[in-house]
């Protein structure tokens, strides 16, 4: 449950996340019914022209503190692993001689940066994503 535990968390997630991706997607829904060329980047086109730069600038820091959450959910999930026995005895570095749960794991960082080299190296623009064709 993080730092915060159960109740903060299911306050945040029903409260703030579930209505406004709820509502994200209803707004694309409803922009894609009344036009369907929309469908090249619904989310943008939901915006007016001059909310655009906005919009990356949000998007761009909701990427960053996704990454974020990754990294720490990554090396989290290692050293449980590791006290569970599931996984091979790596180094942990504790950066917090007052918190327990702020921890680095070098050969888990390395990973992550070769898995992400290696999805830029495949895909090479955000366009090489398969698209879903239609059949006749």
């Amino acid at each position: 449950m993080g730092h915060f535990g159960r109740k903060p968390i299911q306050l945040a997630w029903f409260g703030v996340v579930l209505p406004a991706l709820v509502l994200n997607y209803l707004g694309q829904g409803a922009l894609l019914l009344h036009d369907p060329a929309a469908i090249e980047n619904p989310f943008y086109r939901m915006a007016p022209a001059w909310a655009i730069y906005p919009l990356v600038a949000l998007a761009t820091a909701a990427t960053v503190i996704a990454s974020q959450a990754v990294i720490s959910g990554a090396f989290s999930i290692t050293r449980e692993a590791i006290q569970l026995g599931y996984s091979p005895r790596m180094e942990v570095q504790h950066t917090s001689e007052k918190e327990i749960g702020q921890i680095y794991m070098p050969a888990i960082n390395v990973a992550l940066l070769i898995a992400v080299i290696a999805l830029v190296l495949e895909f090479r623009s955000s366009t090489s994503w398969p698209r879903p064709t239609v059949s006749p």
